[in-house]
């Protein structure tokens, strides 16, 4: 067991393969896998309608329901250790303007357990808004200030921080606001227009899974999403009842 504890999330006692696993697979990068599904877009699109609301919050509530009925995906290694986390974060970037030059935002967001989608939605569409008044990203402010020093320095911070995170030192302030200390990195790239890429994980922080939604294929009525998954934070068959779960909120959306 690691000798200091973790303020968002608890140590997993790991079997003799996890542990083993867990060292031949050294990063987040390299114990990747690349899913998809196609999704049934007839219910969701009049139901988003119907609410007043965005296709990102209800991406994000399915997620947020498949998170809190398969607590396994929401977990993380470092230092070759297997956490679950306390609580369910996800991040996304807002353009503030939806031109080449407009200033991306990222967002994080925490959210209580057992929210209806009526105070979700609330919750991120309130976020959105003040990202794209430039208010509350006190994260993008902060990576801002680190991005005016020069090479050397950040890579002296970077190599000092990654230590302190291995070590579960890292200070509360600064993963607590960092969007790479999050469940999930979310994206919809439907609202650019475009088709779902596979999106490489970060071997920075604690995010275990990165979701892209892409654009209606009108021939088939469907949404294509991707899934990357570290693939250390659970076995396959938990992977796979997460996935059907998720299909099947977001093809039949409710309220709860």
């Amino acid at each position: 067991m690691a000798i200091f504890k973790r303020w968002d999330a608890d140590e997993i006692k790991l079997n003799p393969y996890q542990k083993l696993e867990a060292h031949f697979l050294d990063d987040r990068i390299g114990s990747s896998v690349y899913m998809y599904m196609d999704i049934d877009a007839t219910h969701i699109l009049p139901y988003i309608e119907k609410n007043n609301s965005m296709m990102l919050s209800y991406f994000l509530y399915a997620i947020y329901k498949t998170t809190t009925l398969h607590p396994a995906i929401n977990r993380f290694v470092m230092n070759n250790r297997l956490y679950q986390r306390n609580h369910i974060a996800f991040s996304t970037v807002v353009k503030q303007k939806m031109t080449e030059d407009g200033r991306s935002i990222v967002v994080k967001w925490v959210f209580k357990e057992g929210l209806s989608f009526t105070d979700f939605n609330k919750q991120v569409i309130s976020s959105v808004i003040k990202a794209k008044r430039d208010e509350g990203a006190t994260s993008d402010k902060f990576f801002e200030l680190l991005g005016h020093l020069p090479h050397f320095l950040l890579r002296l911070i970077m190599r000092f921080a990654r230590f302190l995170n291995n070590h579960n030192l890292l200070p509360r302030f600064v993963s607590e606001d960092d969007p790479l200390h999050a469940t999930a990195m979310i994206a919809n790239l439907g609202s650019i227009k475009i088709n779902a890429p596979y999106h490489h994980l970060y071997n920075w922080g604690t995010i275990s899974m990165v979701c892209v939604l892409g654009k209606l294929n009108e021939e088939t009525n469907t949404i294509r999403a991707t899934v990357v998954a570290d693939e250390r934070i659970t076995d396959g068959l938990a992977m796979a009842n997460a996935l059907a779960t998720f299909k099947e909120i977001m093809e039949n959306p409710t309220e709860n």
